[in-house]
């Protein structure tokens, strides 16, 4: 796998939606994408396993209790499930263009951040 996508989300699942249905249509199709979940409400749990059922891609859920901002914890937590060596990271609320993960892979280059 060329990539892991972390995707750091709090209750918001109408715009992971949006986010998902972008990643569907990706250039490059080497990647997984984790789901680093700050706590959200069972709700959202409940709609996002729907999303993970329709995704076109390798996607895990890293969940932990909400105990106020915590996003580092869980960010971490999404680092260790990765099974690349290259992890992008955006917040719940971007929706990347078709060709995001393969232009960030171009960019890509040993000892720096893109």
């Amino acid at each position: 796998m060329k990539c892991s996508l972390v995707i750091m989300v709090y209750n918001d699942i109408k715009t992971l939606t949006l986010t998902f249905e972008s990643l569907k249509i990706q250039t490059e199709k080497d990647f997984e994408v984790i789901i680093a979940d700050d706590g959200s409400n069972s709700d959202f749990v409940s709609k996002l396993q729907k999303l993970i059922s329709e995704a076109n891609f390798k996607v895990k859920h890293i969940w932990h209790e909400d105990n106020g901002w915590q996003k580092e914890i869980v960010m971490n937590k999404a680092i260790v499930a990765s099974e690349s060596d290259y992890i992008i990271f955006i917040d719940g609320d971007c929706i990347p263009h078709k060709r995001f993960i393969e232009e960030h892979l171009k960019l890509a280059k040993e000892g720096q951040v893109v």
